[in-house]
């Protein structure tokens, strides 16, 4: 009798245990919980009431970024459609608590807009709205006296620069280097008007020291070849030299004078150098080599130089037919060249058509303004598909009507042809300022040319 009692007993605590345990297992887990929670998503219909659907570009600058697309990136051509996908995806279950509380047209366009909207129309407007014309000022020194006439029959313009070490000492706090460089870049613009330009450097290879003479000075390299001038090309070239070695100054000459044998009609020649060869070359022989061999001329500016290093520089100008000009300062060398080795009178005839930005370039300019315009349009056109794509899935679900669907469509092209036409009023006002800022750089070589008749008839 004991033991069925307490048989009976332990039955209805196993009994009792057992429902406990489905009464547990019936219970959603705190994962569940989440999964339930997130579900259902709060929509704030005032918020949402405010929130603009106009299409002009200061509205689009201020749009917020969608719930599920903050972290899109789509300002260009090929923005990634799997991640649009996925947050036309995402957005759905917002969607419908939207469409639950007012399934009017114009809240579910308002809908879409916070939910899907890019997050990058700020950025992307304002980088555009900033554009302007990257034409260079045009290059057009204006001496008090015009006397140095470059000769109008030469054809080929080689520039040979110093790199030696001495070029890395200061002249009024800056590098003598970069002051070159400057100088050179800005006289090379000039003679590239008129004639093939060349850039030549010497001494940039290995060190000052004994054991890297030898390097250094085989040192020599045409870093720009005789061709057209290209400004780019010819600053990218000049840029990327520095002052390191020892000084061949003859063997440089001599460099430019095998150069100009290869090329058709008269070369000058154009030295820059801080001083004396120091490879044990003969410049003064070099230089008379180079123009008896009609390689043109052989002119000369001694920069910032010691007594010893001007009287060998001076030689070699004579020797070479051509002028010695001494610079001290920053100042000197900029003004020498701009004084001394002056465009020819056929360089001024010419300065209207050669100086300022030509056809092709005023195209490249449209076009890098439209790549930056293109940007926007493609945000438009990937946030009109994101949009396009939801109310498809919503009608394809049923959760929606084709009247709704098209109601909604016909309000987010609307905003989207503004949108459109004020981009287009955009491009064409960027068009016009690249326009009008071609029209004044050829004003002012205009005026330039006049200007230097004048001082040439004045010292004629």
């Amino acid at each position: 009798m004991k033991k069925r009692v307490v048989y009976l007993i332990l039955g209805i605590i196993c009994f009792l245990a057992g429902c406990s345990t489905n009464s547990a297992s019936d219970e959603p887990s705190n994962t569940e919980k989440v999964g339930k929670e997130t579900e259902t998503k709060t929509v704030d219909m005032d918020t949402l009431s405010n929130l603009s659907t106009e299409g002009t570009l200061p509205d689009l600058k201020k749009q917020p970024a969608g719930r599920v697309t903050a972290s899109i990136s789509e300002d260009t051509a090929d923005a990634d459609k799997g991640v649009s996908e996925d947050a036309v995806d995402a957005a759905i279950p917002y969607l419908k608590d939207v469409i639950k509380e007012d399934n009017n047209p114009d809240i579910l366009h308002r809908a879409l807009i916070a939910s899907l909207g890019s997050p990058s129309y700020k950025e992307t407007i304002e980088a555009a709205e900033a554009l302007n014309p990257s034409f260079e000022d045009p290059y057009l020194p204006r001496p008090e006296a015009a006397n140095k006439e470059a000769d109008p029959a030469v054809e080929n313009s080689i520039i040979l620069l110093d790199a030696s070490s001495s070029m890395l000492l200061e002249v009024d706090g800056e590098q003598k280097m970069r002051i070159a460089k400057d100088a050179v870049e800005s006289f090379a613009k000039t003679l590239g008007s008129s004639s093939n330009i060349s850039l030549i450097v010497y001494g940039h290879k290995g060190s000052e020291s004994d054991s890297d003479m030898e390097l250094s000075c085989k040192g020599i390299e045409e870093v720009y070849p005789s061709g057209a001038y290209d400004a780019e090309k010819f600053t990218e070239a000049a840029d990327a030299i520095d002052a390191t070695g020892w000084t061949p100054l003859a063997g440089a000459i001599e460099f430019a004078a095998e150069k100009s044998s290869s090329l058709e009609g008269a070369t000058a020649i154009y030295i820059v150098s801080d001083g004396k060869d120091t490879c044990g070359g003969d410049p003064i022989k070099a230089a008379e080599q180079a123009a008896s061999e009609e390689s043109g001329i052989v002119n000369v500016i001694g920069f910032n130089v010691d007594e010893e290093s001007e009287d060998q520089l001076a030689k070699v100008a004579e020797a070479g037919t051509g002028e010695y000009y001494s610079a001290n300062s920053a100042e000197d060398l900029q003004t020498t060249i701009e004084y001394e080795w002056l465009p020819s009178t056929i360089d001024l005839v010419w300065a209207p058509v050669n100086i300022p930005p030509n056809s092709w370039e005023v195209l490249d300019e449209y076009k890098r303004q439209r790549k930056e315009l293109d940007k926007v349009a493609n945000i438009m056109r990937n946030e009109e598909e994101r949009y396009e794509a939801a109310l498809a899935k919503l009608t394809e679900d049923e959760i929606i009507s084709e009247k709704l669907q098209d109601e909604v469509t016909q309000l987010i092209q609307e905003r989207f042809n503004a949108a459109r036409e004020e981009l287009s009023e955009l491009e064409q006002n960027k068009i016009d300022g690249v326009d009008a800022r071609q029209k004044e750089i050829r004003e002012e070589v205009e005026i330039w040319v006049e200007e230097m008749k004048k001082l040439k008839e004045k010292s004629a």
